[in-house]
């Protein structure tokens, strides 16, 4: 598909353009400058016409080898290069700046094929653009307001012979663009630091995420999409997540719902752990919500490499811990990584597969007749007020995850504990051991309940045939 990067300085709206190209907030907006990180890839429409588009990091050209801001700039020109044309925003209210010569002749120097639009023109008067903007070498300016839409028409007509040329050299492939609906989306949440970013890059060979020392590198959820093991991965990556009473900037609101949105829309969650402190509140609150959500549920407990002693203990011990704290996750995976070296990266995939697998079963009624007839004379439950709890039957009423529907004639004592041996009795019979289950307890109706018997009586009848 033919792609489009959207470059500039910082805070020049660029973010702005890229959602309002692509038809919802997906970018985090906000007054402060360098919002944007990562490279952010989302499919836009303009008119008739569709194209990728590639919201980049705000260019500066005063930094240092190893800041933050020189990874940033290196996420832009890879951006860039992969590009098949560059919209150049500039700032219609500050007119042009040195960074902004700076970075035109870096664009001229690439020969990478630019249009220059002007930002946060409401009114759009011509004679705003005077020769500052022209000495930037891309010809006329294009005038347009982001937020307020305004030059998009004007915008589509740059655009549209570009994706014209473009799909006359590549049509002869007959490539089709994939269905989004059918790729496998797993998102992958944690507490800042916690190595999410740097298990991202180890799965798709690249460095495509910053990474460094510094905790909450990533600001947006930043969706990839990879093919392993056959199968079409759209990967989330998120922002770490604090308490919610450490959270005290606007920012990092922002940041923290995208990364509870990014839950909301995966299939299968791979929640990070570091191991160094594992098990945090805030690590029980993530999977607390990951399992309300629904979702499949992985942990990847990062950076074992660095555990001292006997692994396998540590991790046995992590896992008690976790049943303790969060009993409705029995059965997720556990698994011991790191990030860094690579070490169980792909283990952890494989048990995602497995679990989203399992979290889209359907089970037939009649199965489910069969395991209730067994579960019940395995271990009946007690009588209530001296009456039999009869199980009638058993029906799955959901997927995604399995939910199940049980009918008895009393609901209230199979609450709690027989509940929940019922829901483990379930994982073990159809092996569904690493999804979460749901399992709600339905009254079961006498239809012969609250009506008058009716006594039939021969005298009567014969009195009617008369």
């Amino acid at each position: 598909m033919f792609k489009i990067a959207i470059i500039g300085r910082p805070n020049v709206g660029k973010s702005t353009l890229f959602n309002k190209l692509i038809g919802k907030s997906f970018a985090i907006t906000d007054d402060t400058p360098g919002v944007t990180r990562d490279r952010k890839e989302a499919r836009a429409k303009l008119g008739p016409i569709e194209f990728m588009a590639i919201d980049t990091a705000g260019l500066e050209n005063k930094i240092n080898d190893k800041s933050l801001e020189k990874r940033m700039v290196e996420q832009t020109e890879i951006a860039v290069s992969d590009a098949d044309l560059c919209l150049f925003v500039v700032d219609g209210k500050e007119g042009v700046t040195n960074s902004d010569q700076h970075f035109a002749q870096w664009l001229k120097k690439i020969g990478k094929k630019t249009v220059l639009l002007v930002n946060k023109c409401e009114n759009l008067r011509e004679e705003i653009f005077d020769k500052e903007y022209f000495k930037l070498g891309f010809g006329k300016p294009l005038g347009i307001s982001a937020e307020h839409k305004l030059g998009f028409g004007e915008l589509y007509e740059k655009i549209a012979p570009e994706i014209e040329k473009y799909e006359e050299n590549f049509s002869e492939l007959g490539v089709e663009d994939e269905d989004e609906k059918a790729l496998l989306q797993i998102a992958i949440v944690g507490r800042p630091n916690a190595g999410k970013s740097t298990f991202l890059n180890k799965i798709l060979g690249a460095d495509r995420m910053i990474v460094g020392p510094e905790a909450g590198i990533t600001r947006d959820a930043i969706a990839i999409d990879h093919e392993f093991q056959n199968k079409k991965i759209r990967f989330i990556d998120t922002a770490g997540i604090r308490k919610k009473a450490s959270i005290t900037q606007k920012l990092e609101k922002l940041s923290a719902l995208d990364s509870f949105r990014a839950i909301r829309f995966a299939q299968v969650v791979i929640l990070l752990i570091d191991a160094n402190s594992p098990l945090d509140h805030q690590d029980k609150a993530l999977a607390g919500e990951i399992l309300r959500e629904g979702r499949g549920l992985v942990f990847g407990i990062n950076k074992i490499d660095i555990v001292k002693g006997d692994k396998e203990h540590f991790l046995r011990e992590l896992r008690k811990d976790i049943l303790a704290a969060l009993p409705g996750i029995e059965g997720a995976p556990i698994i011991g990584l790191s990030s860094k070296t690579g070490y169980n990266v792909e283990k952890c995939l494989e048990f995602a597969l497995k679990t989203y697998e399992q979290w889209q079963t359907y089970i037939q009624t009649n199965k489910l007749h069969d395991w209730l007839k067994i579960a019940e004379q395995t271990h009946s439950p007690k009588l209530y007020k001296g009456n039999a709890i009869k199980l009638k039957y058993a029906t799955q009423i959901k997927k995604r995850p399995p939910t199940f529907a049980v009918f008895t004639n009393h609901i209230k004592p199979l609450e709690g504990s027989y509940q929940n041996y019922l829901i483990n009795s379930l994982r073990e019979y159809f092996d569904l051991k690493l999804t979460p289950i749901r399992l709600v307890l339905r009254k079961s109706e006498n239809p012969f309940e609250g009506r008058k018997e009716k006594v039939f009586s021969k005298r009567l009848h014969k009195k009617a045939k008369k």
